[in-house]
């Protein structure tokens, strides 16, 4: 559960990473090229700016004020020669108006930075998450009643009567009097009581008995 969360955290934060990737291909791609007024520069710590207003309409798509005017940061070559023609050339997506790329726009790489911080601390929290996953759930005991046998591979722990249960799972520790299955994310350690363990380390193995916690 805790990966599947996971992965759909990691998705919700790629998204508008992967929103804006596909807009600058939709651009383009699809995008036609129109000719904005300049209507002022900026410089401001080191970093150039240009305010533009695209056309009235594009492509028969008839665009509102809230639609037409955008600022944009590019390299003070281009400010400087946006601002001496009063005009530059902007490839916008006529039904997006707000996807847009300008000759000279400089992207910062900041989202990228963020998302790709973000992906890497989410996949360590997976991985704890996964790796330390049994501990979480409590660990259960059983008296066994008769030998451990080896079985197929696959997790059991179903009740037989009262407190009687068949416990199927891998062989994760080995010691004096008892063995410790796996079975799915949960730990069962399985007391012997003078009973024998047949199966190896890692090996699948079933037994039976009375669960005492």
């Amino acid at each position: 559960m805790a990966v599947v969360l996971g992965v759909v955290v990691l998705a919700l934060v790629n998204l508008p990473l992967l929103h804006s990737t596909w807009l600058e291909q939709r651009v383009e791609r699809s995008g036609v090229d129109v000719r904005a007024e300049v209507v002022g520069d900026q410089v401001e710590g080191g970093r150039s700016f240009v305010g533009f207003v695209l056309p009235d309409e594009i492509e028969g798509e008839l665009l509102s004020d809230g639609e037409r005017g955008w600022t944009v940061e590019v390299t003070d070559e281009a400010r400087l020669t946006a601002v001496a023609d009063g005009e530059l050339t902007v490839r916008v997506l006529p039904d997006n108006p707000s996807a847009y790329s300008v000759e000279g726009q400089v992207r910062g790489s900041g989202a990228l930075v963020v998302t790709l911080v973000a992906d890497v601390v989410l996949l360590l929290v997976v991985l704890l998450l996964w790796r330390f996953r049994r501990r979480v759930r409590p660990q259960l005991t059983l008296v066994a009643n008769g030998d451990v046998e080896r079985c197929p591979p696959g997790a059991v722990l179903e009740r037989v009567e009262g407190d009687e249960y068949v416990v199927a799972g891998e062989v994760d520790a080995i010691e004096d009097g008892r063995v410790v299955l796996l079975v799915d994310d949960r730990r069962v350690v399985v007391e012997l009581d003078g009973h024998h363990n047949p199966v190896g380390h890692q090996q699948s193995a079933r037994v039976r008995g009375r669960m005492i916690g």
